[in-house]
């Protein structure tokens, strides 16, 4: 009731309300100050702490005096100067010691010792002020209302401490509980210190203070006050700004914008991070990347605004398969990675990166449009396989490459001879760079032989590589590297100059063929290499066959099909090689024009004792034969599969039986000798019976 009484008979009420206003502003600025003066380091901390102080001091000791202004006692009142400014500066400075304590690392301890040294702060501060009030009477004190205020001050200051470090940046915004409590430190404090300050006129002396001054000077105050703490208010305001600015900036550097994802540096950090956990704490995570198949065929058929839409889709599905904890990463056109915190063990991390799988597997609906792609993931574990972050990604990577290079689709574990398989793939790409380079990746030529007329038609160009630390390299195991390394194109166009300069050297009769890689037919520039060899060389189209895979026809069907026809019409042999070992169509042969086929070696290896073997190669004989179409059977080295594919129909053979690969000035020889030996014959009349040929071939 005392306090009450006071506050409603005992000052003017549009002074008190002006004090509560002025505190509001002030604790306001000053908890949003104050939270960043805890949150700073360094010399920005040290100018938070300076601004927060002066800002908090000062609006206290502004509601203070204003309050006290407001406060009519019935006597003449002055004030002592000297000691008004202290009671200022007992604001600022107690209100810096008590941010500096309550940056201690308990939220407990920083509460109580930062926040009770505010509330003391507050406290001295308003009763250092009372002292520097002098009303002209007896000034008698209530000790309980002291005691009791001074409780308050430091109880609600510390709570407000306590709410203040609970706050993170983004709630700072809602930050009124800390504002209200701070408030009710300073108000409570002042009323109630008030109630306790009792003031008995003396008889013969004024009858009160100025009021009218009094009033002009609370006015002052304030809006001393506000300037000052505006001045809070607008560094905070730039500052904060600023921090935005810096926010967007880091959002920019550590995040993909297409889809919101972490980007490549962020991967790389927080990578690097888990890792110095791990040495820590020993906290398992896996690292899994991630490679999209077909998304280059989507970019280039619908178009980039398509393939924008499917990688943002792609970045929606990682995150509703990935668990709550998981770092997903863009860090490539179509890369993504995923950093699978406190994975419990290899198989599950299997069962995450299959998961991947099968969720980007299914058909994506994109404007309209429907996509099907599906992803190949490479997984590592820490620390099983590393607790290097640089190692750990080299190790994704080359399970990443396993699980592509076995098909697609798939997903591959990282296994030590992994890496060894990935260091002899990387020597044998470069040591076929370096041979590539230096031109000693050379052409030989195998004849080919006709069963119907007994002679050599011609012969296939192949190619040979004799690595000087390998010896010779097959052709199975460099030309898919060649391939991926991106020469294939050019090595193709060599052995086409070569292989047409040999053969115009050979008998007019006789053809040459080449092998040409799927790349080659979809580059689209096929017919433009194949004119510049005819032309440098001088050789007739009709003595070239250009030898295709199935592989080739299961690309674009119309940049085959325009290819081949375009051959065609050049005057060129089109003849599908390994035919039964792919799919085998019966379409392809319909649809493309094909003038021969070619059984695979595979399939000569058995005969003639494998049954099943030998009723492929009969039905794909008599196919031949009622599509009106050569048949050759390649990889003949012994007379048994000779005898048998030359009684069930193959017009051609070729094979170590025969020959084996020649040099070009060698097959020029064999080729030569044989029209000298024709010629002989035709002049001496004599038949050339086929049987007798094949013998003395056979024997060679």
């Amino acid at each position: 009731m005392r306090v009450l009484n006071c506050l409603t008979h005992e000052h003017d009420p549009l002074l008190v309300l002006l004090a509560a206003l002025v505190c509001l502003f002030g604790s306001s600025v000053t908890i949003r100050l104050a939270h960043r003066s805890l949150h700073a380091r360094g010399s920005t901390g040290l100018h938070w702490l300076f601004l927060t102080s002066v800002c908090a001091g000062f609006s206290i000791w502004s509601t203070h005096f204003i309050a006290m202004l407001g406060y009519r006692p019935g006597v003449p009142v002055r004030f002592d100067a000297t000691l008004t400014i202290v009671s200022a500066l007992i604001a600022i400075g107690g209100t810096a010691i008590g941010l500096i304590l309550a940056r201690l690392r308990g939220r407990l301890s920083s509460a109580l010792c930062g926040g009770g040294m505010i509330g003391l702060a507050i406290c001295v501060m308003h009763y250092v002020g009372m002292f520097a009030y002098r009303p002209d009477g007896v000034v008698h004190w209530l000790p309980g209302y002291v005691a009791f205020s001074a409780l308050c001050a430091m109880g609600f200051s510390a709570i407000a401490i306590d709410r203040l470090r609970a706050k993170r940046a983004t709630a700072m915004g809602r930050a009124w509980d800390a504002t209200l409590l701070l408030m009710a430190a300073i108000l409570i404090l002042h009323f109630v210190g008030m109630a306790a300050f009792v003031v008995i006129p003396i008889e013969g002396f004024g009858k009160g203070a100025n009021s009218e001054v009094f009033s002009a000077m609370a006015a002052a105050i304030a809006v001393a006050a506000v300037v000052i703490v505006g001045t809070g208010v607008s560094t905070h305001l730039v500052e904060e700004s600023r921090a935005e600015a810096q926010d967007r900036l880091r959002q920019l550097a550590l995040h993909d914008m297409l889809t919101g994802l972490c980007n490549r540096y962020s991967f790389v950090t927080q990578l690097s991070d888990e890792c110095e956990l791990l040495v820590r704490h020993g906290q398992a995570f896996a690292v899994l990347m991630i490679d999209l198949d077909r998304f280059k065929a989507i970019n280039d058929t619908l178009g980039h605004p398509v393939g924008d839409l499917l990688l943002k889709s792609v970045a929606q599905r990682l995150r509703r398969v990935a668990r709550g904890g998981d770092l997903i990463a863009r860090i490539g056109g179509d890369e993504f990675a995923i950093i699978a915190r406190e994975i419990a063990g290899r198989e599950a991390a299997r069962n995450l990166a299959e998961e991947i799988v099968e969720a980007l597997s299914c058909p994506f609906m994109l404007d309209g449009y429907v996509a099907e792609i599906g992803a190949s993931v490479g997984v590592t574990l820490a620390p099983t396989d590393s607790s290097d972050a640089e190692t750990l990604t080299q190790q994704a990577d080359v399970a990443l490459y396993r699980a592509k290079h076995e098909g697609r689709g798939r997903t591959c574990l990282f296994d030590p001879s992994l890496t060894r398989k990935m260091l002899e793939r990387c020597a044998l790409e470069n040591e076929l760079r370096l041979a590539w380079s230096n031109r000693s990746i050379e052409v030989a030529f195998q004849p080919i032989f006709d069963l119907r007329s007994a002679r050599f038609t011609g012969a296939e160009a192949l190619l040979r590589w004799h690595s000087p630390t390998r010896g010779e390299v097959p052709p199975g195991v460099f030309i898919p590297v060649a391939e991926e390394l991106g020469l294939i194109c050019a090595v193709g166009e060599m052995v086409l100059q070569t292989a047409c300069a040999a053969a115009v050297k050979w008998p007019a009769d006789l053809a040459v063929s080449v092998n040409v890689s799927p790349i080659q037919i979809m580059s689209g520039g096929l017919l433009d290499v194949v004119r510049n060899a005819l032309d440098s060389s001088g050789l007739s189209p009709a003595r070239l066959a250009i030898e295709i895979t199935e592989t080739s026809l299961l690309g674009d069907d119309e940049v085959v099909l325009r290819t081949l026809r375009e051959l065609r019409e050049l005057g060129l042999t089109i003849t599908l090689d390994d035919f039964g070992t792919g799919y085998s169509s019966l379409g392809y042969l319909h649809r493309f024009p094909i003038d021969r086929i070619k059984i695979d070696r595979s399939f000569i290896a058995s005969l003639p004792g494998d049954s099943s073997t030998a009723s492929i190669v009969r039905a794909i004989c008599q196919l031949g034969a009622n599509l009106q179409l050569d048949v050759t059977a390649e990889g003949i080295e012994n007379d048994a599969q000779l005898a048998f594919v030359a009684v069930n129909g193959c017009t051609h053979v070729q094979g170590f039986l025969l020959s084996a690969p020649l040099e070009a000035c060698t097959v020029a020889l064999l080729f030569d000798e044989q029209r000298q030996s024709f010629s002989a014959q035709q002049s001496a009349g004599d038949a050339f019976p086929a049987s007798d040929h094949l013998v003395s071939i056979g024997a060679r």
